[in-house]
């Protein structure tokens, strides 16, 4: 299991800052599997150690931001899966740019 990124820790922020019920989820979330797949890359995530109740928030959340990447014109879209109240994993898309799935030199840019 690897610990979260800056980016997946600043987008389960976001997340938070909708769904604070969900806030003390994140000092249990690890990855399991970051899975580049050409034009996006899929984060699985898992609870470590967690011993409260999951409520039944179900939601597929995006804040509509965009996120720069070097060596991408467009940047990518993001979407964060809840599913019966448990973080399960974070969906990195490209707008059809062929991409490496490594996330380096990221920037955040609002929705305006």
């Amino acid at each position: 299991m690897q610990e979260l990124n800056d980016l997946e820790l600043s987008l389960l922020e976001g997340l938070t800052a909708k769904y604070p019920q969900l806030q003390s989820h994140i000092l249990f979330l690890k990855v399991s599997e970051r899975k580049a797949t050409g034009e996006g890359l899929d984060v699985t995530l898992e609870y470590v150690v967690f011993n409260n109740e999951f409520d039944d928030t179900n939601a597929l959340f995006s804040n509509g931001e965009n996120i720069e990447i070097k060596g991408l014109k467009e940047g990518l879209s993001y979407v964060i899966d809840v599913t019966m109240g448990q973080i399960t994993s974070i969906e990195f898309s490209t707008y059809k740019e062929k991409w490496d799935g490594k996330l380096t030199d990221f920037k955040i840019l609002k929705a305006e």
